[in-house]
Order: structure tokens, then sequence, then C-alpha cells
């Protein structure tokens, strides 16, 4: 009975021990979409996750845990210059460029609730833009800055809004009474990439940006989700998770064809296409 009590101690153990690592063992790295290279810019123990690069190209941010809380940080493409964001007790992460590149939206988790706030790209300035007891996060630029795009479960489900750069005008876009979130402008502006679980799993959607024609566009039984516009604004990269397992997807809004852009040892999550639509910037989970 004893030898039996600590064989599962131990097996309970080394389960925790695998879910801990898997948490923590995320880093930063770049693929090439030509030659299906994968350069890795960060290599630690911690959490370094939701890379976005910069609109110039200049700068990719991202959010880490490797100072004990969750921060903001930047670096440049190469991996060097590592700046730290933000200093805060609270869990700061998913930052969006301004199309210019000035400010950067990001979440702030205090523990209760979620709000959208804005800062300079170098970290000072900050501002709150939504403040309510619900989940508000997942917000992304329209490419004129004039609007601000996010999701929020203020109405029990996340759904899509959108408002002015200052919080103001806030507007509900979808009504699905399922989860809709990770919104992101198209280069032009006149479009909203989303996904939506509204037909049972998670699909990519698109629509305008007062919520009208909204179209699936993703057909299959597996997640899709966290989309982000080629720079030409002609595809759309998704992460597909099977299994538990993430890999990146591109869809063509012409033929409205996927394929895959990941080789399957290649184990990668939240990702964002560089300016001139040659790689991809990522959430990557080494072996």
């Amino acid at each position: 009975m004893l030898i039996r009590i600590l064989l599962s101690i131990i097996i309970f153990l080394l389960f925790q021990e695998v879910i801990y690592s898997q948490r923590t063992s995320s880093e930063i790295a770049i693929f090439n979409l030509d030659t299906k290279e994968l350069i890795r810019l960060t290599s630690n123990e911690f959490a370094d996750e939701e890379p976005e690069w910069s609109p110039d190209g200049s700068l990719i941010i991202f959010d880490s845990n490797r100072a004990g809380s969750n921060d903001l940080y930047q670096m440049k493409p190469d991996g060097t210059d590592v700046i730290r964001l933000t200093y805060d007790k609270a869990k700061e992460d998913h930052g969006a460029w301004s199309g210019d590149g000035s400010k950067l939206l990001f979440q702030y988790d205090a523990g209760s609730n979620t709000d959208v706030w804005m800062m300079d790209n170098d970290g000072k300035n900050r501002i709150r833009l939504t403040e309510n007891p619900s989940r508000d996060g997942w917000a992304d630029w329209s490419p004129d800055g004039s609007k601000v795009v996010f999701s929020s479960d203020r109405t029990g489900n996340r759904e899509i809004y959108i408002m002015k750069p200052d919080g103001s005008n806030v507007s509900q876009l979808t009504f699905s009474n399922t989860d809709n979130t990770d919104p992101t402008f198209s280069p032009d502006g006149n479009w909203i990439a989303f996904n939506s679980e509204r037909d049972g799993n998670s699909e990519i959607y698109i629509m305008k940006p007062d919520g009208s024609r909204q179209m699936r566009l993703t057909q299959n039984t597996y997640c899709d989700e966290r989309p982000d516009w080629s720079p030409d604004g002609l595809n759309i990269l998704f992460s597909r998770r099977v299994n538990g397992e993430y890999s990146l997807w591109i869809i063509n809004l012409e033929s409205i064809k996927e394929y895959r852009v990941t080789p399957k040892n290649i184990r990668v999550g939240r990702a964002h296409w560089s300016p001139n639509g040659k790689m991809i910037v990522t959430q990557y989970y080494p072996d």
C-alpha cells in the first residue's frame, strides 16, 4: 500500500514537472518563409511570448516572465538590445504597435480584471483606455491610428468592440453569444480578421470595421485562431491547434485556399508577419 502511494506521488510530481516545463519553455524565433529556416532569438528557462514586429521592421515587442512578473520587452530582430518596457507586478502582455510605431497597446491584468492600456513605444506615458469589471484586451490599431479594436467579455462571453484611441465611443461589433477574440485590422483598414467559436469550434472570420459582412474563412473541426494579415492584405496567417499542438497556416483571400507554413517538427504559437512579408516572428516551443 505504501509503495502504491509513493508511486502515485512520484507520478504526480513528474506530471507537474512536465506541465511546468511546457508552460515556461516558449521562446521567440523568426521563421523564413522562403528557406523554411527557424532562427531562435531568445534562449532561457522563462516564457517569452506574443511577439510582434514594429511597422518599420527595426524592433520586435514581446512579453516575458523573466523578471518574476509578466512584462513587455522589445529587442532588435537579431535578438540583441533587449529592453524592458514595463515594471509592474501586474501581468502586462499582448503588445500591439500603432501604424506609425510611436505607441503600443497592451493588456494590463492586476488579478481582478483585464483592461486595455496605451503607452509610448519606450514604455512612458501610460494611459488606461478601458475600465470595467470585465476582461478587456487582445487589442489592435487601425492603420491610421483613429480606431482601436478589442475583445471583451462584458456581456458574459467575448465579443469584438471598437473605440477611439482615447477609450471613448465604444461600439460592439459581434453579437454571437460565443467567444470572439484576437481582432486585427487589415493593412488598408477596410477589414477586421478575428476568430470565433460561433460554429462550435474556433474558426477565422473577417468583417467590416462597422461589424457588417461577417464571413467565415476556415472550415474544419480544428481550432483556428490568432489571425495576422500579410503586408499586402492578400493573405492571413493563423495558428491551428490539433491535439494540443500548434502549427502556422496561411489562407489566401482570393482563392480561399489554405496551406501549412511550419513543418511538423516545429511547435509554434502566436505569430506575426514581418513588414516585408518574407519572414514571420513566432512564439516557439523547443523540444
